[in-house]
């Protein structure tokens, strides 16, 4: 019974008064949704009181439950109307930029080229940091859903490859692709997975010096996909691992110091993976050069691992 009133409504405070009970009754009922717990014992003796001080606590345990939920989707909300109001703007500047850089609107000189060039790359980054934020109003306000179809996951990875490339470039770093032959099939939300690829090979990037290397990696093991991305980086440290995927974790140390970013972007992946069914984990034995390898698995068929 409470279950089902608790499925239509979530918002009526209820005390439960049984005959029968004691501490595990009490944990189950209030587990089950109720607000308050009276044994009947109590009021047949004439005991009001314990009865009116259950009803008092339980008005007053929903009405802070009601409140807390409202003020977190005022705060969703907020966030989210921010954020977006701040991506139109950035986004229009990042395709100015753009347009200046591909010589459609005119020659520059080399010197603005190069001006123009260090203004796209900070409007890129300042666009990445709000999809962060909103993808991260979206996990908090768990507005997260996904929209499976049919996709080949190797063309994801590929893609994501193609995406991540220029920015290894830059840095003299390989992205080696480590590919089946055939097509990987499976019902994924062809967007977001592409967006746990693409965070994690951009973290592998800013954490592997010029001139390192990266691994991508796909395979088709028990039903699920399994993809691995692999570098060659500065590595972490094993008591750092649990708390890569937390909110805000990031990499603690000197050699991070100038490593900027939300911290939000694993968490992000984590919640999509998640969302998919599947599991996300890290692996370093944190000495440089050995790096880190991160390792994502998603059924293929759609369904819970």
């Amino acid at each position: 019974v409470l279950e089902r009133v608790r499925a239509h409504d979530d918002e009526v405070t209820v005390v439960m008064i049984t005959g029968e009970g004691g501490t595990q009754a009490a944990t189950q009922a209030v587990r089950r949704g109720a607000d308050g717990y009276v044994e009947q014992r109590h009021l047949c003796a004439g005991e009001a009181v314990p009865f009116l001080c259950a009803l008092q606590q339980a008005l007053v345990h929903r009405a802070g439950n009601v409140a807390q939920r409202q003020l977190e989707a005022v705060k969703a909300d907020f966030y989210s109307m921010v954020t977006h109001d701040l991506r139109n703007p950035a986004g229009n500047v990042a395709g100015v930029l753009k347009l200046l850089l591909s010589g459609k609107a005119g020659t520059l000189t080399p010197r603005q080229e190069q001006l123009v060039s260090l203004a796209d790359a900070s409007a890129a980054k300042l666009v990445g940091l709000i999809d962060d934020y909103l993808d991260f109003a979206t996990i908090d306000a768990r507005f997260l859903r996904m929209d499976r179809r049919p996709a080949d996951l190797r063309a994801l990875a590929e893609e994501a490859a193609r995406q991540a490339g220029p920015r290894a470039g830059a840095r003299q770093q390989a992205i080696e692709l480590d590919l089946p032959r055939q097509p990987v099939r499976g019902r994924v939300d062809a967007e977001r997975l592409g967006q746990v690829l693409e965070n994690l090979l951009s973290n592998a990037i800013k954490y592997t010096p010029e001139g390192g290397g990266i691994t991508l990696s796909l395979a088709e093991r028990g039903g699920c996909a399994v993809f691995t991305v692999k570098d060659t980086g500065i590595g972490i440290a094993p008591e750092q691992l649990p708390a890569l995927f937390r909110r805000y974790g990031r990499v603690g140390g000197e050699s991070t110091r100038g490593i900027r970013g939300t911290g939000l972007g694993l968490l992000i992946v984590k919640e999509i993976v998640k969302a998919h069914g599947g599991r996300v984990w890290a692996a370093s034995a944190g000495v440089p050069g050995k790096g880190t390898t991160f390792t994502v698995t998603i059924p293929l068929d759609g369904s819970e691992e």
